[in-house]
C-alpha cells in the first residue's frame, strides 16, 4: 500500500462504522441520481462485483451466488427486513485502516470502479468474518470457536480437530441432522470476539486481524464520506493537498458535491441551491449518468493573492477616499 489517507478523514460519529467498498461507477451514478442506493437481486448485475460467478456454469463446483443467497437470508432476518434479497458488500472492521487496505488493493484491475468510503450506521450492518465465508461457499462446516484460536497443526490441538470431525461426520446422523449441524456452524462467522487478532490459518497464522466484510441493504448519499476514482494509468487518484473534486448529480435536478484530500467538504442538494454557477452542468450530468458514468472535474484550488492593500484617508465621510497601494 502505496498511500493512507484513512486518518485524514473526520472523526466518526457515535453509532456509525466507516467502511470502504469498491463499486461500479455504474451504482454511483444510480446512487448520486437518486439518492439512495438499494439493490435487487434481479437488477444487481450492472452494479455490483458480486453478481457474476464462472462456477455456475459449472455443475461440479457450488456457485458463490448460493452462498450469496445464504447471507442474504442471514442479514433479512437480523435486520428484520423481510423482502431484503441483496445488498451492498463493505469491508467493515472495527478499525478502518483495516477496511481502507482492503478497498486499496481490490478491483484495481477492473474497469469503471470506485473506491467509496462510508459511515454506516451500525444498526444497519451484518458483520460477518471474510476467510470463514468462503466454508459457506465451499459448503463446508466452519471449524469450532475453540479450534479457530490455535495451530491445530500442533500435537497438543489435535484433539480439537478429531472433536469436530466427530461431531459432523459421525457415520450415525442422518442427511438431515448432517446438514443442520453445518449450517449450524456457519453462524461462527459472525463472531466477533476474534476479529481483533484474526483467525488462525494453519499454514499462515494469524498476525493480522480478521477481513471483516458487511452487508447493507442500502445506502444514501449523506452515507458518503469520500468517493475516490481512477487515473488514467488505473491507480486510485487520492487527491493531493490544494486539489479539488467537485461530483455532479442529477439528484433533485442537480445537485453539487466537493472533495478534498480530508474526504466529502461541502454539498449543494437541489438546484437553487447550487445557483446559476452550476447550472450549464445539468444536460451533461444527467447525459453522463444514463451511460452509468459520474460526471466530475478535479482542480487545483488557489487562494487569491492581494497584490494591493486598500489604504483608507480622510477624516469623515466626505473627505474620506480609499487608495489601493502596492
Amino acid at each position: 500500500m502505496e498511500y493512507d489517507m484513512s486518518n485524514d478523514y473526520p472523526p466518526l460519529e457515535e453509532g456509525f462504522l466507516r467502511c470502504a467498498t469498491v463499486q461500479s461507477e455504474a451504482m454511483l451514478a444510480k446512487l448520486l441520481s437518486d439518492g439512495i442506493f438499494t439493490p435487487k437481486r434481479a437488477e444487481i448485475k450492472p452494479y455490483s462485483m458480486t453478481a457474476e460467478c464462472s462456477a455456475c456454469e459449472d455443475e461440479n463446483q457450488r456457485c458463490w451466488s448460493e452462498a450469496h443467497d445464504w447471507m442474504y437470508k442471514q442479514c433479512s432476518e437480523k435486520l428484520d427486513i423481510p423482502e431484503m434479497d441483496a445488498g451492498l458488500w463493505l469491508y467493515a472492521h472495527d478499525e478502518f485502516e483495516h477496511n481502507f487496505k482492503e478497498a486499496y488493493n481490490y478491483g484495481l484491475e477492473e474497469e469503471n470502479m470506485v473506491l467509496l468510503v462510508v459511515d454506516i450506521p451500525k444498526e444497519r450492518l451484518v458483520r460477518s468474518d471474510w476467510i470463514l465465508f468462503h466454508r459457506v461457499h465451499q459448503d463446508f462446516p466452519i471449524r469450532s470457536s475453540e479450534s479457530l484460536l490455535v495451530d491445530c497443526d500442533l500435537p497438543e490441538n489435535q484433539y480439537l480437530i478429531e472433536r469436530w470431525n466427530d461431531w459432523h461426520n459421525n457415520t450415525e446422523l442422518s442427511e438431515q441432522e448432517r446438514e443442520k449441524r453445518k449450517e449450524q456452524s456457519w453462524q461462527i462467522c459472525f463472531e466477533e470476539n476474534r476479529w481483533p487478532d484474526g483467525v488462525y490459518d494453519d499454514a499462515m497464522g494469524n498476525s493480522d486481524a480478521s477481513i471483516v466484510q458487511a452487508v447493507t441493504p442500502f445506502i444514501t448519499i449523506d452515507d458518503i464520506v469520500d468517493i475516490i476514482f481512477k487515473t488514467d494509468s488505473g491507480m486510485w487518484d487520492f487527491l493531493m493537498k490544494g486539489e479539488i473534486l467537485t461530483v455532479y448529480s442529477n439528484f433533485k435536478e442537480l445537485s453539487v458535491f466537493a472533495f478534498s484530500r480530508y474526504g466529502f467538504n461541502s454539498r449543494r442538494i437541489g438546484r437553487k441551491s447550487t445557483g446559476a454557477i452550476y447550472g450549464h452542468q445539468i444536460g451533461k450530468t444527467k447525459r453522463l449518468a444514463r451511460l452509468g458514468r459520474v460526471h466530475r472535474k478535479k482542480y487545483l484550488y488557489k487562494k487569491r493573492k492581494s497584490k494591493y492593500v486598500k489604504v483608507r484617508s480622510g477624516d469623515n465621510s466626505k473627505t474620506a477616499s480609499l487608495e489601493l497601494r502596492e
